[in-house]
């Protein structure tokens, strides 16, 4: 078995229009990789960004819900409802 250098001429073609950048049917896609690329956002796109930059601003913690918590507690009116609890923990599971 003898097995040569030969490269087929399509691929020497090939690699020769990419290198020199030209832009044919089947290699305008990799000349065209190496151009900046523009990308329009819509409407709703812009919100959505707007929206998930505001929540990332957010705190992880909620004070004004842990002290109302806190007081309630101390006060001695915060019920814990064990059937709102097994509920929420089976919707959980399912």
């Amino acid at each position: 078995m003898k097995i040569n250098n030969s490269v087929p001429p399509e691929a020497i073609e090939l690699y020769g229009a990419v290198k020199a950048g030209k832009k044919t049917a089947d290699t305008g896609a990799a000349a065209q990789s190496s151009t900046s690329v523009k990308v329009n956002l819509s409407a709703r796109a812009r919100e959505i960004d707007e929206m998930t930059r505001a929540i990332g601003q957010l705190p992880d913690v909620r004070d004004d819900k842990i002290n109302d918590v806190k007081k309630s507690i101390g006060n001695g009116t915060y019920n814990v409802n064990p059937g709102d609890i097994a509920g929420k923990m089976l919707d959980e599971i399912a």
